[in-house]
């Protein structure tokens, strides 16, 4: 599931700004001037900006302070400090989103796209893939700078991931909204199965 027209729009909105900030006020990529929605941004350049933003989230606060943003912005792009940067099995394509399960803790989160969907960009599930998950109106999405690795599961390993998601279905453990997880027992299995 994608998010609707309007929210993606806000949301490029929010990010490309953001982006420029860190940019001219860190200069993570000197050769890139400006970071304009209409312009476009390389993508090499534009995930390593949003990697220097994602380990050190302390500048969204300092970018909050000067970009005078809407009360109702101002709190949506706060609310980016709590990304879960990580490495995540994307286990399968549904139409309320997509389900992720953390390699580090086994957490399963349900996981809209901004503009495209997820099977357009990735293919079949599953997939191994590092992504930065942030919250957005009321929602799970990623930062949109997605790296998937070309890795193929064999069938034991796909039933694992299933067997993961259909236990947190079950026990109505899987995240719709960014909050703090513990360590589960099927933790174990994705950090081993993955490592």
């Amino acid at each position: 599931m994608r998010l609707e027209q309007s929210d993606a729009e806000l949301f490029y909105r929010l990010w490309f700004p953001l982006l420029d900030f860190v940019n001219s006020k860190y200069r993570v990529c000197p050769e890139t001037e400006t970071i304009d929605q209409r312009q476009g941004v390389d993508a090499r350049d534009a995930k390593a900006i949003a990697d220097y933003l994602w380990s050190h989230t302390g500048v969204i606060e300092e970018y909050l302070v000067v970009a005078e943003l809407p009360n109702e912005y101002a709190q949506i792009v706060a609310g980016w400090k709590q990304r879960k940067p990580g490495r995540y099995i994307l286990e399968r394509h549904l139409k309320k989103g997509l389900v992720f399960i953390s390699v580090e803790d086994g957490a399963v989160y349900m996981v809209k796209g901004e503009t495209s969907t997820w099977a357009e960009m990735l293919g079949e599930s599953p997939v191994l893939l590092d992504a930065v998950l942030i919250p957005f109106r009321g929602s799970i999405i990623s930062d949109g700078l997605v790296v998937p690795y070309r890795i193929c599961f064999g069938k034991g390993a796909t039933e694992d991931f299933k067997a993961v998601y259909m236990n947190a279905k079950r026990n109505h453990t899987i995240h719709f909204i960014m909050v703090p997880r513990k360590w589960t027992t099927s933790s174990k299995l994705i950090v081993n199965m993955v490592r």
